[in-house]
């Protein structure tokens, strides 16, 4: 671009420097048109443009940029980050207000300070990271106001906490503190790890919820979690390798029935029992072993029945909640299943016999009780046979059953005896 400004500079005959149109060009972020206006209005009142004027003229009006956010923690941690504004160091941390403090804890500590000097022994960096740690939490805290409790006034507050003091403090050259590890800036690792979290959770409600509809067991989640994970997983996988393969298959696949565990659930306490440094706890298992308790499983899966938690009513609910689904796996014999059929048959019966039963009491005692509920309410009932009433009056003669339609044969029976007489007259 710079190249293109030198051609039409030299075109309308003005002086320019090649390193003063590089730093116009820098300035107006790529904007050929913003360059070649600003050059229009430079060469106005001065006959030679140099590169402390452009300088001087973008300092305060330059073209706002839109960078991301690794640009900007790159900026802010630079080597001559001291020399920034803070305005400028406001509008860096704002470009993204909540990726850009995820980056600065991941890679503040990589950083060594240039406003140190000779430290040998790094007591001088260490109290730095730890008082940009301590601002890094102070910026947790603040942010929790912000999103708990919608209080947006502290956006600032909350970048300077999270953002600038660290970098303020930590800004300088960039090391590698482990051995193979890239010498750039790494992407946040709280999102990954909050991914993560979430995911076991749900793993672990889900398996609590089956543990407890087996009644075997009545454990809180967090007791499952740290005390008899253990042992679960010692009764699942033990057999598994230290058994033959047929009564190891046999012995494991009868204690996920009595426990309600699933394969899903078998996955998620494997994993949930991987630990750094440690080995991996389905080592040792023969895989034909694995395929073999895979099968037996999936063969005993017809004979099971899945009860979920939404057929029980709780008290002072409407609904159960979709999300507490319980599995109960238990045997089903078909002689049980067919008097269970038939019970409910019959219950159904009794029932439909006693609602139709309610209908006609209810039916015989409506039209009675709609009378008194209109005299009540002050409401007046005429009956027109001819039809030329009023709607309520063609509301009550249809529709309020046998007690009303005799009532209103009377009504039309005395005032035609009446009309017949005085045609006689």
């Amino acid at each position: 671009m710079a190249k293109r400004l030198l051609h039409v500079a030299n075109a309308e005959g003005l002086l320019v420097n090649e390193i003063a149109l590089e730093e116009l060009s820098e300035r107006v972020n790529g904007d050929m048109r913003m360059a070649l206006n600003q050059l229009q209005c430079m060469s106005l009142s001065m006959s030679v443009t140099k590169y402390d004027d452009i300088r001087q003229r973008l300092q305060s009006s330059s073209k706002d940029e839109d960078i991301s956010p690794f640009v900007a923690v790159v900026k802010l941690f630079g080597f001559n980050a001291g020399k920034l504004r803070m305005d400028e160091r406001i509008d860096l941390s704002m470009s993204d207000p909540d990726l850009v403090p995820l980056l600065i804890q991941e890679n503040y500590i990589n950083y060594r300070p240039s406003s140190v000097g000779k430290d040998d022994d790094g007591l001088k960096r260490m109290s730095f990271i730890a008082r940009a740690a301590e601002s890094i939490a102070d910026g947790d805290i603040i942010n929790v106001q912000i999103r708990r409790y919608r209080q947006w006034q502290l956006s600032q507050a909350s970048s300077l906490s999270s953002c600038i003091i660290p970098a303020s403090l930590l800004h300088g050259q960039r090391e590698t503190l482990e051995q193979g590890e890239r010498n750039f800036n790494r992407f946040g690792g709280w999102l990954g790890k909050n991914s993560m979290m979430g995911k076991s959770y749900r793993l672990l409600e889900d398996m609590h919820v089956h543990l407890l509809a087996s009644r075997e067991s009545y454990l809180g989640r967090s007791t499952l979690r740290l005390d008899y994970l253990t042992l679960l997983l010692k009764q699942l996988a033990g057999p598994l390798r230290l058994l033959p393969k047929d009564e190891a298959v046999e012995k494991v696949v009868e204690f996920m029935d009595t426990y309600s565990i699933n394969q899903e659930d078998f996955d998620t306490i494997v994993e949930m029992s991987k630990f750094k440094g440690h080995p991996n706890p389905m080592d040792g298992i023969q895989p034909a072993v694995k395929a073999a308790l895979t099968k037996a499983y999936n063969k005993g899966s017809t004979s099971r029945v899945i009860r979920t938690a939404d057929m029980v009513t709780l008290p002072g609910m409407k609904k159960a909640l979709k999300k507490r689904v319980a599995a109960i796996l238990e045997p089903v014999e078909e002689s049980l299943a067919e008097d269970n059929g038939d019970a409910f048959g019959e219950t159904e019966e009794n029932s439909s016999e006693a609602e139709d039963l309610d209908d006609s009491e209810n039916a015989e005692r409506r039209p009675q009780s709609d009378l008194n509920s209109l005299k009540s309410k002050g409401i007046e009932v005429q009956v027109d046979l001819k039809g030329s009433g009023n709607s309520s009056a063609r509301k009550a003669s249809s529709g309020r059953g046998k007690g009303s339609f005799e009532t209103a044969e009377k009504k039309g029976g005395g005032q035609s005896s009446v009309a017949a007489s005085k045609r006689k007259r």
